[in-house]
C-alpha cells in the first residue's frame, strides 16, 4: 500500500485524534438593517383586563418574507448607535407588560439587535477593557473587535461546550429614558466588570454543555449537519448608562435556557456547504413559550432586590403563555429551517467561513433593576446565527465524513487506499485512523478494531 508523507503535516496542523474543534463564531449581520424581525401585530393581555400592544417579532429571523418596520428610536437625546444600525441575524427578546391603571396592563416585547464591534465603556481604547460605564465618558469601540459566541465541539463525543458570549447589542430605547439605555453589552454570566470569565452562578441552569446528534437527512447521505441539543446558558445583559444604580456590576438582566439548533460544517472535499432545504431539519421553536422553569428559583447577579428570584407567568391579567406570545411560526420555506440557513445564511457566509451555527432558546429572565414592565418572568427568548473561521476536523475513521463510524467507512478506505489520489487531503487525514501520519493497511485493520 502507498503511504502519504504530506499527511504529516496536515497532522501537525489540525488535531484529529480526538476530532475536537472550537473557538470564535461571529455573530453574522447585513440583513434587513434598521427594520424588526417582523411586522407589526397587535397583542392582547391574557385573561385581562388590559388594552391591545404591539409587538413586531414575526418569525424571529431576519432576512425572511415578513420584515418588519423600522426600529425607531424612543427615549430622550441621541443613542450611540440607531436601533439595528448592522442589519442583526441574532435577537434577545423580552416580554414585558406596562401597568395601565389598577389591574389592566399592556403587552410589550423588547427586541436587542446584536452584532458589530465589541465596545470599553470608560472610553479608553488603549487601556485594558472596561465593562463598567464611566460618567462623561463615551465608550469606544475596540478595533478589529466583533460580537461573537465561542464553542467547543466534540465530534467523537457528539458534545458541545459554550465557553464565552460577548456581543454588542442596541434597542429602542423607551418614551422619556436616557440614550445610554438603548446600546448594551451581553456576556455569559459569572464575567467581571474587566471582562475576566467567572463560573456559573444557577448551575443547574447554565450547564454550558450539550450534546450533538449527526443528522444525515432522509437518504442517510447527507454529510456535516449535527443538530445541538440541551445546551444550557445564563447570558448578562448590562446597559452602557453611568447613571445605573448597579452600573458597577454585570447581570442587570438575566437570560436563561437551553439552547437548541444546528451546527453545519463545509465539506472539506467539495468546498461547498450542505443543501438543507428538504432534509427534514424542522422549523423553528416559535411560538413555543417556556413554562417549564415558571415557579423555579434562580440566583441573582445583582442583589438590590434580594439574593434570588422566582420566575413567573407574568402579572395575574397578562399571562406570558398565553396563545400569541413567542412569536410567530416560520413560513418562508414551507417552515423549513434548512431551506432558510440555504437561502439566507450561507450566502451571507465568506469565502473563508469552515462552519455556521444556528441557536434558539425559548428562556426566562431576571431584572434585577426594579423595572415594573420587564420582571422576572419566562419570555426572555433568544436566536443566534454565527460563523466561523476555524479549521474544522474530521473524525479519523469517519473515512465518508457522515459524522459516526460505521461498516460502510472501511468499504470507502479500501477504495480510498485503490485510489489515493482520487481523495483529498481532509479524506486521507480521516482515513488515518491509527494516527501515524499515514494512510495506508495499517488503518484497515485500526478501522476494525475501532467497529469491534
Amino acid at each position: 500500500m502507498r503511504s502519504f508523507k504530506h499527511m504529516t503535516l496536515v497532522l501537525a496542523t489540525v488535531s484529529f485524534s480526538n476530532a475536537a474543534f472550537g473557538g470564535t463564531f461571529t455573530l453574522m449581520t447585513g440583513k434587513d438593517a434598521t427594520k424588526y424581525p417582523g411586522p407589526n401585530r397587535f397583542l392582547m393581555p391574557s385573561p385581562g383586563p388590559g388594552f391591545p400592544g404591539t409587538v413586531h417579532d414575526g418569525d424571529r429571523l431576519a432576512g425572511t418574507s415578513d420584515v418588519g418596520v423600522t426600529a425607531t428610536y424612543q427615549g430622550l437625546g441621541s443613542p450611540m448607535y440607531a436601533p439595528n444600525h448592522v442589519g442583526a441575524m441574532s435577537f434577545l427578546f423580552r416580554r414585558g407588560s406596562i401597568p395601565a391603571g389598577g389591574s389592566n396592563r399592556v403587552p410589550i416585547l423588547g427586541t436587542d439587535f446584536l452584532g458589530g464591534p465589541l465596545l470599553d465603556l470608560d472610553g479608553n481604547a488603549t487601556g485594558p477593557r472596561s465593562l463598567v460605564p464611566v460618567a462623561s465618558q463615551v465608550p469606544v469601540e475596540i478595533p478589529g473587535s466583533a460580537s461573537h459566541v465561542d464553542l467547543s465541539f466534540n465530534l467523537s463525543n457528539l458534545t458541545v461546550s459554550l465557553t464565552n458570549f460577548d456581543a454588542t447589542g442596541t434597542n429602542e430605547g423607551g418614551p422619556n429614558i436616557q440614550p445610554e439605555i438603548a446600546t448594551v453589552v451581553v456576556t455569559l454570566a459569572g464575567t467581571s466588570p474587566t471582562g475576566t470569565f467567572g463560573g456559573a452562578i444557577n448551575p443547574g441552569m447554565d450547564t454550558r454543555t450539550g450534546t450533538l446528534t449527526a443528522h444525515t437527512g432522509p437518504s442517510g447521505a447527507l454529510k456535516g449537519v449535527y443538530r445541538i441539543s440541551n445546551l444550557g446558558f445564563e447570558l448578562w445583559y448590562d446597559a452602557i448608562d453611568p447613571a445605573s444604580a448597579s452600573a458597577d456590576q454585570l447581570g442587570t438582566l438575566q437570560h436563561l435556557g437551553k439552547f437548541r439548533g444546528w451546527l453545519v460544517v463545509r465539506d472539506c472535499a467539495t468546498g461547498q456547504f450542505p443543501t438543507l432545504t428538504g432534509q427534514n431539519l424542522g422549523g423553528t421553536l416559535w411560538p413555543t413559550v417556556n413554562s417549564a422553569n415558571v415557579g423555579q428559583v434562580f440566583n441573582t447577579a445583582v442583589t438590590l432586590f434580594g439574593p434570588t428570584a422566582t420566575i413567573t407567568n407574568g402579572p395575574a391579567s397578562d399571562q406570558y403563555s398565553a396563545a400569541g406570545n413567542g412569536g410567530l411560526t416560520l413560513t418562508d420555506g414551507a417552515g423549513d429551517i434548512g431551506a432558510y440557513f440555504d437561502t439566507v445564511a450561507v450566502p451571507m457566509l465568506s469565502a473563508t467561513a469552515q462552519a455556521f451555527v444556528y441557536l434558539e432558546a425559548a428562556g426566562v429572565g431576571i431584572n434585577n433593576s426594579g423595572d415594573p414592565v420587564f420582571s422576572d418572568t419566562t419570555g426572555y427568548d433568544v436566536v443566534v446565527v454565527a460563523s466561523s473561521t476555524e479549521a474544522i476536523p474530521g473524525i479519523a475513521g469517519d473515512v465518508n465524513g457522515d459524522g459516526s463510524v460505521t461498516p460502510q467507512d472501511a468499504t470507502d478506505l479500501a477504495t480510498m487506499l485503490l485510489a489515493p489520489d482520487a481523495s483529498s487531503a481532509c479524506e486521507l487525514a480521516r482515513g488515518d485512523v491509527n494516527q501515524d501520519g499515514n494512510t495506508d493497511g495499517r488503518d484497515i485493520a485500526a478501522l476494525v478494531d475501532k467497529l469491534i
